[in-house]
């Protein structure tokens, strides 16, 4: 189920025309009755408008969050900026677009977050990468600790896959590319993340451009 939450009909309506096909699809217009159907429900995603009144932004995803912590949350805003993005991202958002989003891409945000992975608009990465590094920089040097990537311990074919992964592939891709099924690409992604300690492909990119000199960016 997907809960929709937005004070605009407009915005409610497009986003209802865009899924109904695909999903069964509840909508709210203000923020007790978002507040009531996450715990209520527990939607598998919730479409979020930051600018639901009282919701207070970015700033209150976490709290919504909190309600219904299995559900997926992609934040739509009026004009996306990468500082936002960011934000949006921390708050444990798992997408992050403009609100007049097409249906075609809406419909690919959805099937890409609950897949496990992130959405956001590809000139956000750079600026994201850099938040990211800058984090664990700080961290490393508060704790005194050394970067200790065991990138040794990946396959070959692991080190391939992470590769594809910081060029911005997705798993299907990745399947496509190179001739294997997209459950043995999770089943990769799976065991790399373990080796490195790591819970996601954004940090696996991360992860990748900071220790590999000349990598390319997803763009």
């Amino acid at each position: 189920m997907i809960l929709i939450a937005s004070a605009a009909a407009k915005i409610r309506k497009r986003w209802v025309d865009a899924l109904k096909k695909s999903f069964t699809i509840i909508g709210v217009t203000e923020l007790a009755a978002l507040k009531r159907r996450m715990t209520k429900s527990r939607p598998s995603v919730l479409l979020l408008d930051l600018a639901l009144p009282h919701l207070g932004g970015v700033e209150g995803v976490s709290e919504i969050r909190r309600l219904s912590p299995s559900t997926i949350v992609i934040l739509l805003t009026r004009s996306p900026n990468d500082l936002e993005a960011i934000r949006a991202l921390k708050a444990g958002a798992k997408g992050y677009c403009n609100r007049n989003i097409g249906p075609s891409l809406l419909n690919k945000a959805l099937d890409v977050v609950q897949k496990g992975e992130i959405w956001v608009e590809r000139k956000v990465i750079p600026h994201l990468l850099g938040e990211l590094t800058s984090v664990t920089e700080r961290r490393q040097k508060d704790s005194g600790m050394q970067p200790n990537i065991p990138f040794d311990y990946l396959t070959p074919r692991e080190r391939q896959i992470a590769q594809l992964v910081s060029d911005g592939s997705c798993n299907k891709e990745i399947a496509k590319w190179l001739q294997i099924s997209e459950r043995t690409v999770k089943a990769h992604l799976t065991s790399i993340f373990h080796k490195l300690n790591i819970s996601d492909r954004l940090h696996l990119a991360l992860l990748m451009i900071k220790h590999s000199p000349g990598q390319s960016q997803a763009s």
